[in-house]
């Protein structure tokens, strides 16, 4: 029920630094982008510049309005994901992290947001949502991998939410842990598996782990993420969390997202909001 993203379209990306998914991209005129900056490499930033994945390259000044089947890049220091399967969905970032998404209708699959290609079990995430119409989840969301393990095991390959919102009940039929509070909000950790689905790493068997909060964290305030609690919490059950600063799988690195996912919702909706990065 996640996007997913194959090499094989990355390399024929036609716009934006397309990344492609189990379907083919949407035709050029499909995008709208603000000022691309598309040959700007990561100079500046402490990580070496990114090589494996072309369409990681990919740098916009100003703001961004993606409308196409699938996108990712960098909209100033942020990174984005833009996927859908079908329907209409559009995605506005710019480089203070301010962020609208709509969407049309609902029986297809929308999962984006901005955030890091890399993650982070230290980082602290803010947020401020103005409105969420509906969404399926509204949740930090990323991937750990590691390459070294057993591949028939799931643990080597771990996709994660930390839900805030939603209208879908997060983690069903999965192994119920413990429960933790974190930045005052209480959560439940959850874990479910997911076998021979597509991944960031071709088509694997896999973990999910879950944060639900008790509660959806209401619009019209400040939130805090704190990234390692959740982390800590997982532990605690023995769900070890793959290591999420990697380019080592096939099709996309360990990315870290505050995403807005949609699926079998009954209508259309938007989700708006900005995303920063606090201090640890």
């Amino acid at each position: 029920m996640t996007r997913r993203f194959t090499q094989a379209v990355l390399t024929s990306a036609l716009i934006l630094g397309l990344a492609g998914c189990d379907s083919p991209p949407a035709p050029d005129a499909a995008a709208e982008v603000a000022q691309p900056q598309a040959g700007q490499a990561a100079a500046g930033q402490a990580k070496p510049p990114i090589s494996k994945f072309k369409a990681y390259t990919r740098r916009f000044e100003g703001e961004a309005l993606l409308t196409q089947s699938h996108a990712t890049g960098h909209v100033g220091d942020l990174f984005f994901t833009h996927w859908k399967d079908g329907g209409e969905a559009s995605f506005k970032l710019d480089e203070q992290g301010n962020f609208r998404i709509d969407w049309v209708g609902g029986d297809y699959n929308y999962v984006g947001g901005p955030g890091w290609e890399r993650g982070d079990r230290n980082r602290v995430i803010g947020y401020h949502l103005n409105e969420d119409s509906g969404a399926s989840y509204v949740t930090l969301y990323g991937w750990g991998y590691n390459k070294d393990m057993d591949p028939t095991d799931p643990a080597h390959l771990v996709e994660y939410y930390v839900v805030q919102r939603g209208v879908r009940t997060p983690g069903q039929g999965g192994e119920e842990g413990v429960s933790f509070t974190s930045n005052g909000v209480e959560y439940t950790t959850i874990r479910t598996v997911r076998r021979e689905k597509p991944s960031i790493n071709n088509t694997a068997t896999f973990y999910q782990y879950w944060s639900k909060p008790k509660e959806q964290l209401p619009l019209g305030q400040d939130h805090k993420i704190i990234f390692a609690d959740h982390v800590a919490a997982w532990e605690r059950n023995g769900w070890k969390l793959p290591d999420m600063d990697n380019f080592d799988a096939s099709d996309d690195p360990t990315y870290q997202v505050f995403a807005v996912e949609v699926f079998m919702v009954e209508k259309g909706g938007t989700v708006s909001g900005r995303v920063w990065e606090e201090a640890p």
